[in-house]
């Protein structure tokens, strides 16, 4: 499936078992190759409420999209996030440079494993990253 393929299958997904009033609806996903975050929140007539539970297989539609995203040099993303609106429009976020905002502290040692898997010329790996 293409990227694209992709990141509509999780916009679908999503969406698919959303309560009546939602306005929006936004998963970030935080990841390297040994521990990854899923968190998804909607906005409905309310303000905002996790979305729980998430829909199934969510993180590993996630996962192949960051495998097929890898640019050999660049490097894997390592926070994405989509958002979907009730009216059909969705935006994508893809951070490759920054820290993800992890819920838990992580052992550094992590960011080294997703380097061997996802390799990155030096131009393109942050300091914190080295």
């Amino acid at each position: 499936m293409s990227e694209i393929g992709v990141i509509d299958t999780i916009a679908r997904a999503l969406v698919a078992d959303l309560p009546g009033g939602w306005r929006e609806v936004t998963a970030v996903y935080r990841a390297t190759t040994s521990y990854a975050e899923l968190d998804a929140e909607v906005t409905g007539p309310a303000g905002q409420t996790q979305l729980d539970p998430l829909p199934e297989g969510l993180e590993d539609h996630f996962e192949e999209l960051r495998r097929q995203m890898y640019q050999p040099g660049k490097g894997a993303w390592l926070t994405a996030r989509v958002t979907v609106s009730a009216t059909g429009h969705f935006a994508t976020d893809f951070d490759y440079d920054r820290p993800p905002a992890w819920s838990l502290p992580v052992d550094p040692a992590i960011y080294q494993a997703d380097l061997a898997e996802f390799p990155r010329d030096p131009e393109h790996t942050p300091e914190w990253l080295k």
